[in-house]
């Protein structure tokens, strides 16, 4: 784990007012530079969403995401997504994925509590939305599922398949390492995971370098707080 990340206090900012207001700021910005490059219709889609739903993602950091599943929705094997609070990147995913199936995964009731790897970041019960909201605002798209409950046991009625993009947004150590004990065997060659909050948030951090301490593939980070792990093919 990077040494910077266990004394750095801006993890502990912990979703409030000063980090909303900043982060919101700083989106306006963002969307005003992408603006003068990229497609108008994607960046007002992401205006519109970062108007419909509050997050606590960047504005680059939601075209991250969808870049990168826009990319994937071309390879075989469905998308995921851990950690989806009010619906702003499966609004997203769903916009990309075509008639891929979409499966997401959340408490639906906020954060577990935490164990001592990010003891004192996140309250329990903290980014809580509910199943009935975020439905709702995910109306109309086709094949998108959602499952209830702290991950991995809410995989456990998901049928067996391969992922060709899975999305992780948990920001706790053990939530992180149990998406990738699930998803990373099941990913399929060239299949890409995608984490918010590797260098803001020690946990995760720390979960991805364990986790791929052992494993052909290489971490790599964004400009942003994102990693994102490109699977290699079998050996």
């Amino acid at each position: 784990m990077a040494t910077w990340l266990k004394s750095n206090r801006i993890q502990k900012l912990g979703g409030g007012v000063l980090e909303r207001t900043g982060l919101a700021l700083w989106s306006r910005l963002q969307l005003a530079g992408l603006g003068a490059h990229k497609d108008p219709a994607v960046v007002k889609m992401l205006r519109q969403i970062h108007r419909e739903r509050r997050s606590l993602m960047s504005a680059f950091e939601l075209f991250n995401v969808y870049g990168v599943a826009r990319a994937q929705a071309r390879r075989p094997g469905a998308f995921a997504e851990v950690g989806v609070y009010r619906g702003a990147s499966a609004k997203l995913l769903c916009e990309v994925k075509g008639d891929k199936p979409l499966h997401l995964f959340d408490t639906f009731e906020g954060l577990p509590p935490a164990t001592e790897h990010d003891r004192g970041v996140h309250r329990p019960g903290e980014f809580a939305c509910s199943l009935d909201a975020v439905r709702a605002y995910l109306d109309g798209y086709e094949n998108v599922h959602f499952h209830k409950g702290v991950f991995p046991e809410s995989a456990v009625d998901v049928p067996e398949m391969s992922y060709a993009f899975a999305h992780f947004d948990v920001d706790l150590y053990e939530g992180t390492l149990a998406c990738l004990e699930y998803f990373y065997p099941r990913m399929i060659p060239g299949g890409i995971i995608l984490s918010h909050d590797y260098d803001l948030l020690a946990g995760v951090n720390k979960a991805f370098s364990e986790f791929f301490a052992d494993k052909p593939e290489a971490i790599i980070e964004a400009p942003t707080t994102q990693c994102l792990v490109v699977k290699l093919a079998a050996a």
